[in-house]
């Protein structure tokens, strides 16, 4: 084999490996506030006070003459919005040019009740566009630094991609949910961790775990049922990746993947939180990671490694809460996960983080967090040593802070810092150190 094509093919195969997603705790989706909770395009409702102005207002474009309230009432909500990245490497091995890019968003939900088929029914379309370049990828960092432009793409006709599912609530606590969804959206294991990269951390890290399973847009059914004392979901999806790929064929040709969650609400000192467990199990066979260097060799036969789960442990707990507004509040959280070890690039990893709203009276929108992670590279992925050619780590971790201010209810402007001990240790027999990551985040809700 060419030394060219093996050094290309060996980071192109790490790549991959770790473009796949965790899923964890429910969304939580009600009749009342089911435009808020199926999609993260905006963290707050249409407001109907036709008398609010321009810096007031939730949505730049405000009320459309009335005809945003009206299609509302009539069972259509529409939702728009903007985010731009401006983010380089300060310190590392590698480009230090700053980016920038941007994510366009627009969702559609149509209430089935009030468009005159039955009650419960929702039908939901997400769109999502990037524009621009990103610095992923760069220092030899494997996880994305910044998940908004990693997911669809930011390359050719990778850069769009749409989710649509339909909701059918079966009472007040129970629904289901089937279609083509955006992990990143639907699930978030943390109230204090979300956002999708759009307004909370930017690491893919703290959105969602990396587990070699669950991959970032998914084709399947969910059935989740929540109430003030526990979360529960199970889902049933493609094994296969369902980003950037729509329709109906190919379905479930290389098998299915399950999911479970279940979560307790807890309530200490008078503030919420919870503990929770998930599992993940797929059918799908893979190449078995211990045997790195023959699924890199075209002259060498590798086993495929099936039966491949994840578990997982999950918490949150607020810390502080604002004696006027019960969603203004702060918190721990964090979660464990560990898989078989074969058929994923990670072996084991954790995250902790302090965030949430900040605890300032007049600034009641602010998002804030700062926290840690690790994920320890599974045996095969972490021995990977082609001399001059690519040498990986035992495994990648890093702290990532970030402060968004809300200079008025549409438009945040926010900066984000990261330190990262990169997955590669070696690229083109140069040593990667630590990697420094710094931008600026902007976001527009229209």
């Amino acid at each position: 084999m060419k030394k060219g094509h093996l050094k290309l093919k060996s980071f192109v195969f790490l790549l991959f490996l770790f473009a796949s997603f965790s899923v964890s705790a429910q969304t939580d989706i009600t009749p009342e506030d089911v435009n808020a909770s199926v999609d993260s395009l905006a963290a707050h409702k249409i407001s109907e006070n036709k008398a609010e102005t321009i810096w007031t207002r939730k949505q730049l474009t405000g009320d459309w003459g009335g005809a945003r309230t009206s299609l509302k009432k009539s069972g259509i909500t529409i939702k728009s919005s903007l985010t731009n990245y401006y983010q380089g490497m300060v310190s590392g091995e590698g480009d230090k040019d700053f980016q920038f890019g941007a994510k366009w968003g627009f969702a559609t939900l149509l209430n089935g009740e009030k468009l005159g088929l039955w009650k419960g029914f929702f039908a939901i379309a997400h769109m999502e566009y990037n524009m621009g370049n990103s610095v992923n990828g760069n220092g030899g960092t494997l996880l994305p630094v910044n998940t908004g432009l990693a997911y669809p793409g930011i390359e050719g006709a990778d850069r769009f991609d749409g989710s649509v599912y339909l909701v059918q609530f079966l009472s007040k606590t129970d629904k289901v949910v089937i279609g083509k969804m955006s992990t990143r959206d639907l699930t978030n294991f943390s109230t204090f961790s979300g956002g999708g990269g759009r307004t909370g951390f930017q690491n893919t890290a703290f959105i969602t775990a990396p587990n070699g399973i669950t991959t970032p847009d998914i084709f399947g059914a969910a059935y989740m049922s929540n109430n003030e004392k526990r979360d529960l979901t199970f889902m049933v999806y493609d094994a296969n990746s369902s980003l950037n790929k729509i329709g109906f064929s190919d379905r479930f040709q290389d098998g299915v993947t399950f999911f479970g969650s279940a979560d307790l609400i807890v309530h200490i000192a008078g503030l919420k939180g919870k503990q929770g467990i998930l599992g993940v199990a797929s059918t799908k066979d893979v190449y078995n990671t211990d045997d790195v260097f023959d699924i890199l060799n075209p002259n060498q036969t590798s086993q495929k490694k099936s039966n491949r789960w994840t578990l997982g442990y999950y918490f949150e707990q607020a810390l502080w809460q604002s004696p006027t507004n019960k969603k203004q509040n702060f918190g721990l959280y964090g979660q464990v996960i560990m898989t078989d070890g074969e058929g994923s690039p990670v072996d084991y990893g954790f995250v902790l983080g302090l965030g949430g709203k900040a605890p300032f009276a007049k600034r009641p929108m602010d998002h804030w967090g700062i926290g840690y992670f690790n994920y320890s590279f599974s045996d095969g992925i972490s021995e990977l040593n082609i001399p001059t050619i690519l040498k990986t780590a035992a495994g990648e971790a890093g702290i990532e802070t970030y402060y968004n201010a809300f200079l008025t209810p549409w438009f945040s402007l926010g900066v984000d810092f990261q330190w990262i001990q990169p997955g590669l240790a070696s690229r083109g027999g140069v040593s990667n150190g630590d990697a420094a990551f710094i931008g600026l985040r902007s976001g527009i809700i229209f």
